[in-house]
């Protein structure tokens, strides 16, 4: 019996618990609150909170653009009129959703995106005597939503901004983060 050959059960025993520890050591980095899996979930939505604020932004200067300089090359020319600022209103929202989608703005109407832009609502509002014509942008993602109790979180379940026109100029409301819906 000198020349047997395997592994001891102690031997075994060892290897099995530093399996167990490796295991152990492995979920507690893929999960918990500053797990590799958290840490991407955050990044993902940070990422897509900085894409919604840019196209916010890129749809408040290319409008403010257009309204420069057609009011300077076109004389007497308006942002007000129903078809300036429905074309306006227009430009915005195809500057946030496929032309295909904003071409179906219409006044006093939500306007939802589709597909990649599902998370867009944009509304239109005339200028009438008493308010400046008014687009508002809202953008609401599952990716920003407040785990309950957690006010750490720094993603927020939606994020809005507003445009205003007015006979040759537009206002920004720069995107603003909302906490509670």
């Amino acid at each position: 019996m000198k020349n047997q050959k395997g592994i001891t059960l102690i031997a075994l025993v060892v290897t099995i618990v530093v399996l167990l520890i490796l295991a152990g050591t492995s979920i507690a980095m893929l999960g918990g609150d500053n797990g590799i899996i958290t840490n991407a979930q955050e990044a993902a939505a940070a990422n897509t909170e900085g894409e919604v604020i840019d196209k916010m932004n890129v749809a408040y200067n290319t409008v403010k653009a257009n309204i420069i300089t057609k009011s300077s090359t076109i004389m007497n020319w308006d942002a007000t009129t129903d078809d300036n600022e429905l074309a306006l209103a227009k430009t915005i929202a195809g500057e946030i959703l496929t032309a295909t989608e904003a071409n179906n703005l219409k006044a006093g109407e939500e306007l939802k995106g589709t597909e990649k832009n599902s998370g867009y609502t944009i509304t239109y509002t005339k200028t009438t005597e008493d308010k400046k014509g008014t687009v508002k942008i809202e953008y609401t993602d599952a990716t920003f939503n407040l785990e309950e109790g957690k006010t750490e979180n720094r993603h927020y379940p939606k994020i809005t901004c507003t445009i205003e026109f007015s006979s040759d100029d537009a206002t920004y409301t720069p995107p603003t983060r909302h906490v509670n819906q």
